[in-house]
């Protein structure tokens, strides 16, 4: 059996082992070998959405229209829930925008995110995905639309009573975010993600010095418990890996170039895991070994 028909076996072996929906992406750099496992199927992308919202920013900056050494100061009407490290600072802290878009990427700061999607605009996220001609993606919502409509918040509360709403679970959330793709919604598909990685990688968009810079920014993300996981991270076989996670209640995802010695590879993999019942307590959160396994099974296989 070649090498490539081992990882076909991986990947298929994945989808019929996991209770929910997963969704897989490879493409091999060096040899052309390409498979998908519902690789057009829509996810949500969770903080993946940060992506399209990164190859804007460049195209942006490129353009003119915006520069990634604006300093910009933090306001408290620009705080947004979720992860990251700037909602825990006070208002008043000057960075510039690049120094955002490091945030947003290295550890998926939302309120960074959010500072550089309402600049951008999000129909010129949309124009730029569809440029990149990808089918399955949207970045229709911010980091705080897509997390407060599902549970009712109003988008003008207070950022103490959201902290509020957040700590006491203070809500009755909507899932039909996970279930119904073809509403408003930040979602994509492997394939989509192979897309953005691929042209990245070589170069094929804004320009070069452009996908050299997001290149470097991504390759500082700190999510190591997925496609990173089980590859060797430090030594002489160690690997580089240029990624973006995604986390939401029951969504669990990651895509991402990995570089080593012999190989290089874009593997993207999603993961959702609801079942239909918000009471099952099966979360995404739990469900990281889903994406590390997949990753690690196709290293194996190629070294």
């Amino acid at each position: 059996m070649s090498t490539f028909e081992e990882i076909k076996e991986i990947m298929e072996k994945h989808k019929n082992s996991v209770t929910g929906k997963i969704g897989i992406g490879y493409k091999n750099f060096k040899t052309g070998d390409e498979y998908y496992v519902n690789g057009d199927d829509r996810f949500p992308s969770a903080s993946k959405f940060k992506v399209p919202v990164l190859i804007e920013l460049f195209n942006q900056d490129n353009l003119g229209k915006i520069s990634l050494k604006t300093m910009y100061t933090l306001k408290e009407e620009d705080i947004a829930p979720g992860s990251g490290v700037l909602s825990n600072l006070t208002p008043g802290l000057s960075m510039s925008i690049r120094d955002y878009a490091v945030l947003m990427m290295a550890v998926s700061d939302n309120t960074a995110t959010d500072i550089i999607y309402n600049m951008l605009g999000r129909d010129n996220i949309a124009a730029t995905i569809e440029k990149l001609g990808l089918k399955n993606t949207k970045a229709d919502m911010n980091c705080k639309v897509l997390l407060l409509t599902p549970l009712g918040v109003p988008l003008d509360t207070g950022w103490d009573e959201i902290r509020r709403i957040f700590e006491e679970r203070d809500y009755k959330k909507d899932y039909s975010w996970i279930t119904d793709m073809s509403i408003p919604n930040d979602i994509s598909s492997p394939r989509d993600m192979i897309t953005m990685f691929s042209s990245i990688y070589h170069k094929e968009i804004i320009t070069p010095e452009a996908c050299d810079q997001m290149l470097h920014i991504m390759e500082k993300c700190e999510g190591i418990r997925r496609i990173p996981h089980f590859l060797p991270r430090r030594g002489p076989n160690a690997v580089k890996v240029i990624h973006k996670t995604g986390t939401l209640e029951y969504i669990n995802c990651d895509s991402g170039i990995i570089i080593s010695d012999d190989h290089t590879y874009c593997l993207s993999i999603f993961y959702n895991g609801f079942t239909g019942d918000p009471t099952d307590k099966t979360r995404a959160f739990d469900n990281d070994m889903i994406c590390a396994q997949v990753s690690g099974d196709i290293y194996k296989a190629l070294h």
